[in-house]
């Protein structure tokens, strides 16, 4: 009995730790701001002003960001060019997909071209494509890069109410969600063409006011990044993870090797 017991028993763990070992890893989930106090504080966003005025509180919930026409203000995952905040930061590869999720309010914005919003999300992966949106209070649009710069699809949406959004980037597309909602979708651009940082910067993230044609009164809530998204096994997967051990228990129990146990 103890033998087959044993080689029972081996057969079955052993079945379990090929199936578990033949699936593919979780992809890292990094809490870039965990919604209170100043991002900054915490390991993986700096803030950077340029020019006019800017203003962070924290308030409850998050962080609120004030900017003027004049300044360029926000978060970004890096210091300077090719200077991260964090080294530990994770490589963005749109093969396998990541997702930058980040709770927002546009509670007044204004702009001076059409082209150009008060408070814009860049995510670059790394190979310098990506999605840059721009936020006014009743839309979201993408900025295109042929012709550069300019206002391209976007959907109507009231952006004063507080939201959960996700831009998710999978290959060569981008998917912005409002929770489970999906809004919009389009390809990813390569905004290179701008000749410098940010735009030629791999593994980029801004989320903030960029330009001084633009100014906006923000409040931000918890940013997080999920990374190789095309790696975390589907429920489905799960479940037919557990029907093939079950199926191999069966057929160990016909072949007999259970019968005495």
């Amino acid at each position: 009995m103890r033998n087959l017991f044993s080689k029972s028993t081996w057969l079955i763990f052993s079945s379990i730790i090929v199936l578990l070992a033949s699936q593919p890893s979780y992809g890292a989930l990094v809490v870039l701001y965990d919604g209170s106090g100043l991002p900054a504080s915490q390991p993986w966003l700096s803030f950077a002003a340029l020019g006019g005025v800017s203003q962070q509180t924290s308030v409850a919930g998050g962080v609120n960001l004030q900017t003027d026409l004049a300044v360029s203000a926000g978060y970004s995952n890096y210091l300077l060019p090719n200077i991260p905040k964090n080294a530990a930061f994770p490589s963005l590869n749109s093969n396998l997909g990541f997702e930058l999720a980040f709770t927002l309010s546009v509670n007044t914005e204004n702009h001076t071209s059409t082209d150009r919003a008060g408070f814009s999300a860049i995510i670059l992966g790394s190979d310098r494509k990506g999605i840059e949106l721009g936020f006014w209070t009743n839309e979201i649009w993408a900025q295109a890069s042929t012709p550069l710069f300019q206002h391209a699809e976007g959907v109507a949406i009231d952006t004063t109410s507080r939201r959960d959004y996700r831009v998710q980037i999978t290959n060569n597309s981008y998917t912005l969600f409002d929770g489970a909602n999906a809004l919009l979708t389009g390809s990813t651009r390569d905004y290179t063409a701008f000749g410098s940082f940010p735009y030629t910067q791999a593994n980029f993230l801004f989320l903030g006011d960029d330009t001084s044609r633009g100014a906006a009164d923000i409040t931000l809530g918890r940013v997080t990044l999920q990374s190789n998204l095309t790696s975390v096994p589907e429920p489905t997967s799960l479940a037919l993870l557990t029907c093939t051990l079950l199926l191999r228990m069966q057929r160990v129990r016909r072949m007999g090797l259970l019968s005495r146990l």
